[in-house]
């Protein structure tokens, strides 16, 4: 009877677990990486993100971009918004937006923005692989559209902190 008790209640704490990826008050820390070759010219980008849930599936919070070519280098830092949508505790699909505001060696700072969306791939309860793309726009230089990988980390609980 116990080992019925016990396995009734860790299936129970194990899909708690797993719905908790993009409930409200999870927090989301990661990033993504793409490279794009245009003209013999090739452009690396790194964004890491904080995020939080402020609702169920809809997480905002800051990202600073890097991009980098052997013309030089370019940074943006700003706020985002991403939604989870169709899916389940495996994987789901998420749109996101940003603004940002940034500059490069030689340039003034110039204001843009960012959509995109791809792939969540659930690898447990706390890691995803994300596979997307995004399209950035700073000021009236040409978009920039690219597909990239990235993972996510969501901490329900950051150690030592309260989250009401």
């Amino acid at each position: 009877m116990n080992k019925i008790f016990y396995s009734i209640l860790f299936v129970l704490l194990f899909v708690k677990g797993m719905s908790a990826q993009t409930e409200k008050g999870t927090w989301l820390l990661g990033g993504n990486a793409s490279y794009i070759r245009s003209s013999g010219v090739g452009l690396v980008s790194i964004t890491p993100s904080v995020g939080y849930f402020l609702l169920r599936n809809l997480a905002g919070g800051a990202a600073v971009n890097f991009l980098g070519a052997k013309s030089g280098s370019y940074f943006s830092v700003g706020p985002f918004g991403r939604y989870y949508f169709y899916g389940d505790d495996r994987g789901r699909l998420y749109i996101t937006a940003g603004l940002n505001i940034g500059g490069g060696k030689g340039s003034s700072f110039d204001t843009g923005f960012n959509l995109g969306g791809g792939y969540a791939l659930f690898l447990n309860e706390s890691i995803s692989i994300d596979i997307g793309s995004h399209y950035d726009k700073i000021g009236a230089n040409k978009g920039i559209f690219t597909i990239g990988a990235g993972f996510q980390v969501h901490f329900s609980r950051l150690s030592g902190s309260k989250i009401d």
